[in-house]
């Protein structure tokens, strides 16, 4: 499944290479994962959709990071609570997100459970910027407070997840139990995002 030489897509430095890489060699693991993770998500109390990054504005630059995001909404996900599964050029990521560009908030932050979120297991980070791939701090509940402090700021974010670095066992253990991993991972985030996403 997943591999360390899925990393080497980030070493073509053309945008037309990368963007072919990405497609050919990572995105039909999106595709497999968004499928493993369809019985998890039918648990939330509204449907779930997946977005597999198309990186359709970049004309010059090639893509740092690539994902695939699953959202309430077919159209979009940047502007709701959604979760995150992607590469960046030296770690495997899993987030919880909600971005700057989220309507109210703070208000759906507010609904969230501080029990929930101490509750998950000890790998978990939290992190306040979905561009840059070292904003994870170890998700305590210190950290958490200075990252609920920051969200009266007009550009704050709020993430929470895990990451996998290059070279890790993620990367050699079976594509079964990397599956498992990433499902356990997301089931662990489920009960914040059904908070995020109640009416």
């Amino acid at each position: 499944m997943y591999q360390d030489q899925d990393f080497q897509v980030f070493e073509d430095q053309t945008l037309a290479g990368r963007l072919g890489k990405i497609q050919k060699q990572i995105d039909p693991k999106f595709l497999i994962t968004a499928g493993d993770l369809e019985p998890v998500l039918a648990e939330l109390s509204v449907p779930i959709y997946q977005h597999v990054s198309q990186h359709r504005r970049r004309t010059k630059n090639p893509p740092t990071d690539t994902w695939v995001a699953f959202s309430t909404s077919k159209r979009g996900y940047k502007m709701l609570p959604h979760l995150e599964i992607g590469f960046w050029d030296d770690r495997f990521f899993i987030w919880l997100a909600v971005l700057q560009e989220a309507k109210n908030r703070q208000g759906l932050l507010g609904q969230v459970q501080l029990a929930d979120v101490l509750n998950l297991p000890s790998t978990f980070e939290c992190g306040n910027d979905h561009t840059d791939k070292n904003c994870g701090q170890p998700l305590t509940l210190t950290n958490y407070q200075a990252l609920m402090r920051e969200q009266v700021n007009r550009h704050a974010e709020w993430q929470l997840g895990r990451n996998f670095m290059r070279g890790s066992d993620f990367f050699t253990t079976t594509p079964d139990d990397q599956a498992a991993i990433i499902r356990d991972t997301v089931v662990a985030l489920l009960p914040i995002y059904q908070q995020l996403i109640a009416d």
